[in-house]
């Protein structure tokens, strides 16, 4: 993959995100570590808030299967460390085949959103499309 189709895939995600929750996207020359600003609070009746405007997202993506393996994302240790510090957000994004347009992103396989936390993980894991 090129660096504009990562590009593109990348922008292509951060739109699907924005599309689902009340993000906006941040420029890169206001903020290089992560992607996204919540524009209103997120409250649910039983949970009250969840996030707040003016937190920060980080959008990462993934393929289902890449090389025959299991897709996997890549996050750098030191952009973590600030999005844990700042109570950040991941949306975390598994997709379905390389070629997502902007009228597929409905193609994505799942998508969550979790606050940025330090955790133990295992290597590898698996996709239950179920």
């Amino acid at each position: 993959m090129t660096v504009a189709e990562n590009r593109e895939r990348g922008h292509n995600v951060e739109t699907a995100a924005c599309d689902r929750w009340p993000l906006e996207r941040v420029a890169d020359d206001r903020a290089e570590w992560y992607d996204l600003e919540f524009v209103a609070d997120v409250v649910d009746e039983l949970a009250g808030t969840i996030a707040t405007v003016g937190d920060v997202v980080e959008a990462k993506s993934c393929y289902a299967t890449y090389d025959g393996r299991a897709g996997r994302w890549w996050i750098r240790r030191e952009n973590h460390e600030r999005l844990v510090d700042d109570g950040g957000w991941y949306v975390l994004v598994v997709l379905e085949r390389d070629d997502l347009t902007y009228e597929q992103r409905t193609e994505i396989a799942e998508t969550l959103s979790t606050r940025a936390t330090t955790f133990e993980a295992e290597q590898s894991g698996d996709v239950d499309r179920d």
